[in-house]
C-alpha cells in the first residue's frame, strides 16, 4: 500500500517549489479540535472526496448553469460545468507542475453555493437579502459557508476542509468586503488566491463559462457561428491552428462542414488553455511560494484584453436573447415568491430548517432556497399555488 507519507514525499520531489503541498496544511475546523490524518490519502485528496460525497455537490446535477435543462438533455448543468472546470484546470496544473489534488477539490466544490435558476436566481436572492438584512448573496461566499457550517455529515458542523481549498473556492470570483469572522483565515486581504492552484481554477472557470455558454447557445440554435467569427480572437485561433494542427481553421471547417460549430469550440478551448499555460510560464519562477502570492500569476498575458472583449460579446448576446430573458424572469419570480411565502409562513419550512430559523432568522430562509435544485424549487412553487 502507498501511504500518505509516500504521497507527500512524491509531491515534494515532483512538484514545482511554487506548488501548494499537502503535508503541512491546516484545516478550518468548526466544533472539533482536530482530525486524525488518513492512512493513504493526502489532505487535499480527502477534501476532494468529502466534496464529491456531499449532498450539496450531488444537487448540482439539477441546478441551472445558464439555460434550463428541461428544454434539452445536453445543456450544461452546474455539475457538468464543475466537471469541465476541473478538466481544464487539471490540464493547466499538470503543465505548470502544481498540485492536481488541490485543483480537484477547489474545482469540484467551487459552485455548490449557487441558487437554482443560475445567475438570475442569485441576483434576485441577493436583492431580497439586501432589502431585509442589508447583505448581499454571493455563491462563492455561500459555497464556503456550506462546507464550513451547513453540510451535515459528521458530529461537527460542516466538512472541516483545508484552508487552501476553501480559499480557492472563495476567490474563484469576486466577493464582498463584509464577511463573517472565520473568513479572515482565508487571506481575504488578498483578492486573488494565494495559491497557484486557486488562481488556475479561477481562470479555468472563465474558460469553461465562455466556451460552453457559446456551445450551448449554438446547440440550441439560438445563435449561429457567424455571430462570433468576426471577433479578433478567431484571427489568433487561426494562427494557433496553423501552429498546432498544421492546418488553418478554414481548412478544418472544409474537412467537416457539418460540424463547424464543434470544431470552433474545440479550437477555442485549446487556444485559451494553451495561452494560459504559455503566458503563465513566463511569470512563474522557483522563488514563488504558496500563501505569499500578492499578484496574479495565472492569466492570458497580453491577450487578456482580447479575451475579455470576446467574453463580453458572448455574455451580451446570450443574456439579451429573448428565450433566456423569459427563463430568467420565471426563475426570479419563483425565488421571490418562495422567499416571501416562507417569511410569512415559516412554519411551512422543513422541521430542522424551522429550528434553525427560530435561532438565526431570515438568513435561514435564504440558505434553504439557495440549496434547492431547480426542479425542487419549481415543485415547492407549484405546491404553493395549488394550496392557495
Amino acid at each position: 500500500m502507498v501511504s500518505r507519507e509516500d504521497l507527500e514525499r512524491f509531491e515534494r520531489s515532483n512538484l514545482r517549489p511554487y506548488a501548494c503541498f499537502s503535508d503541512n496544511v491546516e484545516r478550518l475546523l468548526n466544533g472539533v479540535n482536530s482530525l486524525q490524518k488518513h492512512a493513504y490519502r493526502t489532505e487535499f485528496q480527502r477534501d476532494r472526496d468529502r466534496i464529491i460525497h456531499s449532498k450539496s455537490f450531488r444537487r448540482l446535477e439539477y441546478k441551472t448553469q445558464v439555460y434550463l435543462t428541461q428544454y434539452d438533455d445536453h445543456i450544461r448543468t452546474r455539475l457538468t460545468h464543475s466537471l469541465e472546470v476541473n478538466q481544464i484546470a487539471k490540464t493547466i496544473a499538470i503543465q505548470l507542475g502544481v498540485n492536481t489534488d488541490l485543483v480537484d477539490a477547489i474545482a469540484l466544490g467551487h459552485d455548490v453555493g449557487h441558487t437554482p435558476f443560475g445567475h438570475a436566481g442569485e441576483k434576485k436572492l441577493s436583492e431580497l437579502l439586501e432589502d431585509d438584512l442589508n447583505i448581499k448573496f454571493k455563491h462563492n461566499v455561500q459555497s464556503v459557508m456550506i462546507f464550513h457550517e451547513l453540510e451535515k455529515k459528521y458530529w461537527y458542523k460542516g466538512l472541516a476542509l483545508t484552508i487552501p481549498v476553501l480559499e480557492g473556492i472563495l476567490k474563484h470570483t469576486k466577493y464582498q468586503d463584509e464577511l463573517p469572522v472565520f473568513y479572515k483565515k482565508l487571506f481575504i486581504n488578498v483578492k486573488n488566491s494565494v495559491t497557484i492552484e486557486g488562481q488556475i481554477v479561477a481562470i479555468a472557470d472563465e474558460i469553461a463559462q465562455m466556451t460552453h455558454d457559446m456551445d450551448d447557445y449554438l446547440g440550441m440554435n439560438l445563435l449561429c457561428l457567424d455571430d462570433f467569427m468576426d471577433h479578433d480572437i478567431f484571427v489568433s485561433i487561426n494562427t494557433f491552428c496553423d501552429r498546432f494542427y498544421r492546418s488553418s481553421l478554414k481548412s478544418l471547417f472544409e474537412k467537416d462542414s457539418t460540424r463547424k460549430e464543434l470544431i470552433a469550440i474545440r479550437c477555442l478551448v485549446d487556444y485559451l488553455v494553451t495561452t494560459v499555460i504559455e503566458e503563465s510560464e513566463k511569470k512563474l519562477n522557483d522563488g514563488i511560494r504558496a500563501y505569499e502570492l500578492k499578484e496574479k500569476y495565472i492569466g492570458f498575458g497580453d491577450k487578456a484584453d482580447m479575451v475579455i472583449s470576446f467574453q463580453e460579446k458572448i455574455q451580451k448576446m446570450c443574456i439579451n436573447n429573448f428565450k433566456v430573458k423569459e427563463m430568467d424572469k420565471r426563475g426570479k419570480n419563483i425565488i421571490e415568491t418562495l422567499y416571501k411565502f416562507y417569511k410569512m409562513n415559516p412554519e411551512k419550512l422543513p422541521s430542522d430548517t424551522l429550528k434553525q430559523y427560530k435561532n438565526d432568522g431570515i438568513i435561514v430562509i435564504a440558505n434553504h432556497i439557495s440549496g434547492m435544485t431547480d426542479r425542487y424549487a419549481i415543485k415547492c412553487f407549484e405546491d404553493m399555488i395549488n394550496v392557495s
